[in-house]
């Protein structure tokens, strides 16, 4: 079972830094949207000093990061308008870069929902955000790619990703792999 904390004021700082730097984000802080950051961390067995499982996951899949709507109720309690949770372990060990890289990636699931009048509000008058999803999300055996080929959905999935982003997304990762 994880236990969570509240992620030091450092994280928020970051968060502003990411949610200024880049004008995908400028609708969040137009609508003044409110987040709340938490870490999570998995249990340690205290034999081996090693997580019995994962500190966050979704679908039973590990996760470094997730991020939420915070449910009206609890917004009129005193919370944030969404919550992104980190996996504190994680977080300790990874390089500035690696963590800034996260946090936008989690920051960028949210959305402000606009009408035709502009931002939507609730009976809060807090902005109704959405979650938006990943441009691409794949469920990945390569032994079916290796058995199906061009047929497998795994194989379909790559090539729809190639198609759509090309060589953006190649080069670079060969790359850093062989060095």
């Amino acid at each position: 079972m994880s236990t969570f904390q509240r992620c030091p004021e450092t994280v928020n700082d970051m968060a502003r830094e990411l949610l200024c730097e880049f004008a995908t984000h400028k609708p969040l802080l137009d609508a003044r949207l409110t987040i709340d950051f938490v870490f999570a961390f998995a249990e340690i067995d205290e034999q081996t000093q090693e997580p019995k499982g994962n500190a966050l996951s979704k679908g039973g899949v590990k996760a470094l990061g997730l991020c939420r709507k915070i449910p009206l109720k609890d917004r009129a309690m005193g919370r944030a308008d969404a919550e992104i949770a980190l996996d504190g372990q994680w977080w300790e060990s990874a390089t500035r870069e690696e963590q800034r890289a996260l946090l936008d990636h989690e920051l960028h699931h949210i959305a402000v929902r606009m009408d035709k009048r502009g931002l939507v509000r609730d009976d809060l008058g807090r902005p109704v955000i959405q979650l938006r999803k990943h441009d691409y999300e794949f469920g990945w055996f390569s032994v079916i790619a290796a058995r199906h080929g061009r047929a497998s959905i795994e194989r379909q999935q790559a090539a729809e990703m190639m198609l759509d982003a090309g060589q953006y997304f190649w080069p670079s990762i060969a790359q850093e792999k062989a060095a």
